[in-house]
């Protein structure tokens, strides 16, 4: 995927070669302009067209016909394009989705076993007479604007102009707004009762060891001890040691389906070992755009060093898609597992015949861990029905992941692109004999003849560029960075309880 920053008009993003339709039509506009040329220039008497029965074409609602319906066949294909590619997407989200889902719950249903049984938060199950509970919920302190700039760097400061100026205005007119200090305030977690209701409870004030309770219907009597409690935030999550030998293992196995999933969509060759190296936290992101891939990873996973202007020109040619050079290029782009991948692993994988197998392979492996940890305890007290949602959660991971399998092995279908492709050659002769025919300047008939072959031929390139968001690079969705931000999701395994989680109980009398 290409990022592009939104500049003036976005004229910057003209200047883009690799992943650009408009510079893969540059070519086909180049020959129909010359074909109008040489027409001109050897067509007997062609200035002498304007009359109109020395014309070829009488009228150009002929050729209109023709045009209007290539326009719609293209325009279909250009929709369906962007339709796979947004469906792609959606597919991968998704699948992420319910396999992040799966690692949350497993790691709270581990965290219900004896194993934290002396350093688990107290529950208001096991209280309940506890009437409210005080905590500090109020920022200390605020970012000032300058902090947060401070933070976002020095990029910014490059765009000079108008904008940055009146900018700069905002600035010192929010600075020289007073801030009022933050206090500490408790949030009391009984509910707001009325004044009618306060009322109707005093006469209840004079009867011993007789309280009132605010609830969500309103204030009700109970003929029991009243106790309130204070927080006692711990910001480690309670857990002093390392991440579990569970959790460790249990995020591993989810990260590797997700990585060997996410591989098999890029469609590597069948013989080729699919590129994969541990996950390094606190790491920049890997780049979307993967011609910014850093130098050491293309040297290590590499065999051809190309440069900017060589990719180009294999780009244009399209010579870059066959599927040699394209798992060449994915291996230039590894994704990332948690706790890395072991040579045994590598090797079971490589036995698996067909990507389905792969990640088969890799739900295998999960679940069976899942069920012979569960049913030695690593998930407490959970009931079954609950544990099987961890099951349902993988399962419905596999649903997006063949979703977006669907996607990146079923091609658009070949009869539309054929005859797609046929049109857009069919019109490269045809536009210059309209603009021979009923265009008197010669320059404005071949920059007319130029944007026109330009815009059907470019639409042409971006429907064929969407079409497959998991192949066609650059235009390819950033499954790498998608990859290790999924595997820092799966870290918040390792985070344990809630900080507020812990409080200390005292009677009221």
């Amino acid at each position: 995927m290409i990022p592009y920053k939104g500049s003036l008009f976005n004229f910057g993003i003209l200047f883009r070669v690799h992943g650009s339709a408009l510079y893969k039509a540059l070519l086909p506009s180049f020959i129909s302009t010359s074909f109008y040329l040489t027409l001109y220039y050897l067509y007997p008497d062609a200035e002498d067209l304007d009359l109109v029965e020395d014309r070829t074409l009488s009228h150009p609602y002929v050729v209109a016909a023709l045009v209007a319906a290539f326009t719609f066949l293209l325009t279909f294909r250009a929709n369906f394009g962007y339709n796979r590619y947004w469906e792609g997407a959606t597919a991968v989200h998704q699948m992420h989705s319910k396999w992040l889902d799966l690692g949350m719950e497993l790691a709270a249903f581990h965290y219900q076993s004896d194993q934290y049984k002396n350093i688990r938060p107290p529950s208001f199950g096991e209280h309940q007479h506890l009437s409210s509970v005080s905590r500090q919920r109020i920022r200390e302190t605020k970012p000032s604007l300058k902090q947060i700039e401070e933070q976002l760097g020095d990029d910014d400061d490059k765009d000079k102009g108008l904008v940055s100026f009146f900018i700069s205005l905002g600035k010192k007119k929010q600075s020289q707004i007073p801030t009022r200090s933050n206090e500490h305030r408790s949030i009391n977690l009984v509910s707001k009762v009325s004044k009618e209701e306060l009322k109707e409870s005093e006469k209840h004030e004079k009867a011993p060891r007789h309280k009132r309770v605010a609830t969500f219907e309103g204030v009700v009597d109970c003929n029991f001890t009243m106790m309130s409690s204070k927080s006692n935030p711990k910001l480690d999550g309670g857990i002093d040691a390392p991440p579990s030998l569970f959790l460790q293992e249990a995020s591993h196995l989810i990260s590797l389906l997700s990585a060997v999933a996410l591989s098999t969509l890029r469609s590597d060759m069948e013989t080729a070992e699919s590129p994969l190296i541990p996950h390094e936290r606190n790491k920049p992101w890997p780049p979307v755009d993967p011609d910014e891939t850093p130098l050491d990873i293309r040297r290590e996973f590499s065999q051809i060093q190309t440069s900017s202007f060589e990719r180009n020109i294999l780009f244009l040619t399209g010579v870059d898609r066959d599927p040699k050079n394209r798992t060449l290029y994915n291996a230039q782009r590894p994704m990332r597992v948690l706790g890395g991948v072991s040579e045994s692993e590598i090797r079971m994988l490589q036995v698996a015949r067909g990507p389905l197998a792969k990640v088969g392979l890799c739900t295998l492996w999960l679940q069976e861990f899942i069920s012979r940890e569960y049913m030695n305890g690593s998930t407490g007290n959970v009931a079954p029905p609950i544990i099987s949602r961890l099951f349902q959660f993988c399962s419905d991971g596999m649903v997006g992941y063949n979703q977006a399998r669907k996607v990146a092995y079923i091609p658009f279908p070949f009869v539309h692109s054929q005859i797609s492709a046929l049109f857009t050659v069919v019109l490269l002769p045809l536009i210059p004999l309209l603009m021979l025919t009923y265009v008197d300047s010669v320059w404005i008939a071949a920059c007319l003849n130029f944007l026109t072959i330009l815009c059907f031929c470019g639409l042409h390139e971006v429907a064929r560029e969407l079409e497959d968001p998991f192949k066609n690079e650059p235009n390819d969705l950033p499954l790498v960075t998608l990859q290790s931000q999924f595997n820092e999701a799966l870290v918040i395994m390792y985070a344990g309880f809630h900080p507020e989680g812990w409080w200390e109980a005292t009677e009221v009398l």
